[in-house]
């Protein structure tokens, strides 16, 4: 439990940091800040109640992605600027090192294990992302362009 509490916590300041090095406005600092702290939070959950690391890490990615497209609308900023740090904690740095060690000590069956792993992780993080930005654009452009036609059927005269 305090393993997690710790986890969480240096999630945070992994982000924020992400943050900062690539000049994220001081007033969305801490907005990245909490969305990698519960991007890692929901991964840590949802990998209690599932054993696939492919379900886990899309869900978690998923829920990264519907953060960064919610905080966008509401601050009225590209959703990139929320979701590349809340990802950080996503991310399979040390399931690519041990990839990398393992290839040169001719481990060869802890190298395949990893490099699956790490490869399930990456796979699940692309999926997440891909379905909920298009989710989120589609409906964008639905009701863009319902309100552009209530809009002409209103004032018919109106036309530009």
């Amino acid at each position: 439990m305090v393993e997690n509490i710790k986890l969480v916590l240096f999630s945070f300041i992994a982000s924020c940091g992400f943050g900062i090095v690539f000049h994220i406005r001081k007033s969305f600092l801490l907005w990245a800040g909490l969305g990698g702290a519960l991007t890692r939070l929901c991964y840590l959950i949802l990998m209690g109640f599932i054993d696939k690391r492919f379900v886990y890490t899309l869900l978690a990615a998923m829920f990264a992605s519907l953060y960064a497209e919610i905080l966008a609308l509401e601050l009225k900023t590209p959703s990139t600027v929320f979701l590349y740090p809340s990802i950080i904690p996503l991310i399979p740095g040390s399931l690519l090192y041990n990839t990398a060690v393992n290839f040169f000590l001719h481990e060869h069956d802890a190298m395949l294990q990893n490099a699956s792993d790490c490869a399930l992780t990456l796979a699940g993080m692309s999926l997440g992302f891909v379905l909920i930005s298009t989710f989120t654009y589609y409906r964008r452009v639905y009701f863009l362009s319902k309100d552009i036609a209530s809009h002409f059927l209103r004032h018919p005269h109106k036309r530009n």
